[in-house]
């Protein structure tokens, strides 16, 4: 009986012990909550003290007292007991809104000081995100009723939207930087603005005949910075111009993902390219370039040797771009591959076609090379022979400065149709 009284004891004491540790926190924290209240009042105090007031006779804002309420405000935007009030967000809102206001007629009367603009972006920053802050508590707030909350969210979302459009010329303007780190803030800026104006409460409802604009505009900010960053992840790149592929400038995503993988990775090229010919199909505004993605597509695939992929976008471009000036080369492409598989008379064909539509040298090499496998390959019958050799004497008028095309050819066709006088003229062009 002695042993359990004693434990009971002990209990008694280690509870007394706990319930004053408790009583001294319970103290504590009310006394850390009075402080941090204390701080947002005199924040409040000082900021309806200082502005207009007709009844106290202000007609302009004191900003010199009123810069003593910013660093107050700030804590009561930090301090556990005060970051969760919707008023503490709605004076921080207004506060920086005066200053903001402030700024801007100063970036107005001076637009070439760079200090200056720097500083009204980074304080519209602060200034949107208090406005955020305070809106997504206010429509949480039993208290207000909601007719209220109505007028009170326009408010400040009109307050909120001017420095977002700053921030969207912000990134328009770093985004076009060679500056390393400002490149990175033209990504910030544009992510900045693009998760204020799509997914925020304050601006849900926003309605703006240019909204659609600037969000693609922000959109491709964001895209152009992030590719120029070096560095930035592979997905990522891939994630910003895939967003920017459901804009009107989807054209310009498939080129820049195009290029980006065009030293890193073909098969990742070809898939932008092959996806950027359909995507602007029927799209006169864009044809030009479409027409470039097929021609890039046409080398790829010739090169890979892909024959069926590549004779897919040489039709397109032939149908589809006659008089692109890349055209030629689905046409010299094409004969390649049949005179490399020794369908010489194909090849002929084709580059006589060439040669018929294209002032293009090459097509008359081409069908003159052809003509002369299709004579060998045959039997030489002479007026296949003649063929070949009216092509190279076609060829000697259009470049009679470059015999490297033309005179050995020559010498070595007089020659094996028994044309000993012509032959001697390009005699000095054969190579031993």
């Amino acid at each position: 009986m002695k042993k359990i009284i004693l434990i009971m004891v002990g209990l008694l004491m280690i509870s007394s012990v706990s319930f004053a540790q408790d009583k001294e926190a319970l103290k504590a924290q009310k006394e850390a909550e009075k402080a941090a209240q204390k701080v947002f009042k005199e924040a409040k105090a000082i900021y309806e003290t200082s502005i207009p007031n007709e009844k106290f006779g202000r007609k302009e804002t004191d900003f010199e007292k009123l810069a003593k309420a910013l660093p107050l405000i700030e804590e009561a935007t930090k301090n556990e007991y005060t970051k969760g009030v919707t008023d503490t967000w709605k004076y921080s809102a207004d506060i920086q809104y005066e200053f903001y206001k402030k700024l801007e007629n100063e970036v107005k009367a001076d637009p070439d000081n760079e200090t200056l603009r720097s500083k009204y972006v980074e304080d519209g920053i602060k200034l949107m995100n208090s406005c955020i802050q305070y809106d997504e508590l206010l429509f949480k707030d039993e208290k207000i009723k909601p007719e209220e909350k109505t007028a009170i969210h326009q408010r400040y979302q009109i307050m909120g939207v001017n420095p977002a459009i700053q921030i969207l010329q912000a990134a328009q303007n770093a985004s076009n930087s060679d500056d390393p780190e400002q490149l990175k803030k033209g990504a910030e800026y544009a992510e900045l603005f693009l998760q204020t104006l799509q997914n925020t409460h304050l601006m849900k409802d926003f309605k703006n005949e240019n909204l659609d604009d600037w969000i693609t505009y922000a959109t491709a900010f964001r895209a152009q910075s992030y590719l120029n960053v070096e560095g930035t992840p592979e997905e990522k790149i891939i994630e910003v111009y895939e967003a920017l592929m459901k804009t009107r400038y989807k054209g310009i995503a498939y080129q820049s993902l195009s290029g980006y993988f065009r030293e890193r990775d073909q098969t990742k090229q070809n898939k932008y390219l092959k996806e950027g010919v359909d995507a602007l199909a029927g799209d006169d505004d864009q044809a030009d370039l479409r027409a470039n993605f097929v021609a890039i597509l046409m080398q790829n695939l010739y090169r890979g040797g892909d024959k069926e992929g590549f004779k897919k976008y040489a039709e397109i471009m032939k149908t589809d771009y006659p008089d692109n000036e890349n055209a030629v080369n689905a046409y010299l492409l094409e004969g390649e591959m049949l005179f490399e598989s020794k369908d010489y008379k194909g090849a002929l064909d084709i580059f006589m076609k060439a040669k018929e539509m294209f002032s293009d040298d090459r097509c008359i090499l081409m069908a003159a090379r052809s003509a002369w496998m299709v004579a060998q390959t045959t039997g030489s019958k002479k007026a296949e022979m003649d063929q070949a050799i009216a092509l190279f004497l076609e060829l000697e008028k259009a470049n009679p400065t470059e015999p490297s095309l033309w005179g050995e050819s020559l010498y070595i066709l007089y020659n094996n149709t028994q044309q000993t006088a012509l032959a001697a003229k390009y005699k000095k062009y054969y190579k031993q």
